[in-house]
């Protein structure tokens, strides 16, 4: 029994040493010399390490983007400088447009955020432009409605705004569900490994394209490639009606909490349906995929917006706008990246400022 023991360990060490061997090659051979593949990939997780440099860890929000964060983000489809204009003790936001005391303020991920765009491209910015009025850009990339609402309480109500935008995302159930996971794992043996293993990565994006039959997207975001990510939004949809009731139930908690403590600042909550590249162009995605109807990708959205009647809370689905941009054929989202381009961001920000008006909360 000891002999086979000793075997084990001897097997396990070997193969230990032969992966850190591997591991060391790929590293400190010159990335020219690499093949194509492992040089993309190399090149992605410099990507993944460059975008969470700017976030520090927080006991409260699991990540929060560091202060006096200022750097340029090189990506394939843009290259911009971010900064965090509005830096309070241990926290670092986008912040507002003008200046003086925020009329509004806004919280979300990254569609709020803007990544790819500079900040007065963003659709915060531009809204506050429209509208002659500050709004406070308090968006954090990655996040969800968890964290949405805690900036909201801790950060937003204090500055006393009469209008507070909460913006819900196609992944938030997803990511509600995450924000509970990760606060009960203490290391973050996945998140380092993305950034520093190649073979993990190898590992993870063989596994991926095996039931996808393409690669993996760079970022969380859905990506629509050449062939419309048919396959990853169908396991997509998938996972998502997986527990769908279950995890609407975790993310009603955390909408309630931030109309609840909107209501009782006396602060009006607008929430904000920011659909996704695979919502917008579903139509064309579906029918060229031929994929079936038993796909139901509104059922969030419809979900959402049900829950705002429910509640009575003014509700801006920015869906039917954004398909009616998209079938005149504006590029609305980054090809690769898949977040709004300066043109998405501009309409977001059009059709915001009218509804707004229409609905008598611009004054």
């Amino acid at each position: 029994m000891k002999q086979i023991v000793q075997k084990i360990v001897l097997a396990c060490a070997g193969i230990i040493f032969a992966l850190a061997l591997c591991e060391s090659l790929i590293w400190v051979t010159p990335q020219k010399l690499l093949p194509p593949r492992l040089q993309e990939l190399t090149k992605r997780m410099a990507l993944y390490r460059d975008a969470d440099g700017m976030f520090i860890a927080d006991s409260e929000l699991l990540f929060k983007i560091r202060p006096n964060y200022d750097a340029v983000v090189d990506h394939p489809d843009y290259h911009v400088r971010v900064r965090t204009h509005l830096n309070l003790d241990g926290i670092g936001f986008r912040g507002g447009s003008s200046g003086g005391p925020a009329w509004a303020a806004a919280v979300g991920d990254s569609f709020t955020f803007g990544v790819g765009v500079k900040q007065e491209d963003t659709w915060v910015y531009l809204l506050a432009k429209a509208l002659g009025r500050e709004i406070a850009n308090l968006a954090i990339p990655a996040q969800g409605p968890a964290q949405y609402t805690r900036v909201l309480k801790h950060y937003a109500l204090a500055m006393r705004p009469k209008v507070v935008f909460y913006g819900f995302y196609f992944n938030d159930l997803d990511a509600a569900n995450r924000f509970h996971r990760m606060k009960r794992t203490l290391i973050p043996v996945s998140r380092y490994l993305r950034h520093y293993s190649v073979l993990y990565n190898l590992v993870t994006a063989s596994r991926t394209a095996a039931a996808a039959d393409q690669p993996p997207p760079a970022q969380d975001t859905p990506t629509v490639g050449a062939d419309d990510g048919a396959e990853l939004i169908r396991r997509t949809l998938v996972r998502q009606n997986r527990n769908f009731e279950q995890r609407w139930q975790v993310t009603v908690k955390e909408l309630d909490d931030a109309l609840r403590a909107s209501q009782e600042a006396k602060i009006e909550l607008v929430l904000l349906y920011l659909p996704s590249r695979w919502e917008v162009y579903w139509e064309s995605i579906k029918a060229r995929n031929l994929l079936p109807d038993s796909l139901d990708i509104d059922r969030l959205r419809r979900t959402v917006v049900e829950y705002c009647g429910a509640r009575k809370i003014a509700c801006f689905d920015l869906t039917p706008v954004l398909k009616q941009e998209a079938r005149q054929g504006k590029q609305l989202y980054f090809p690769i990246d898949g977040h709004w381009n300066q043109q998405g961001n501009r309409i977001v920000a059009e059709a915001l400022k009218n509804f707004l008006t229409a609905k008598g909360l611009a004054g």
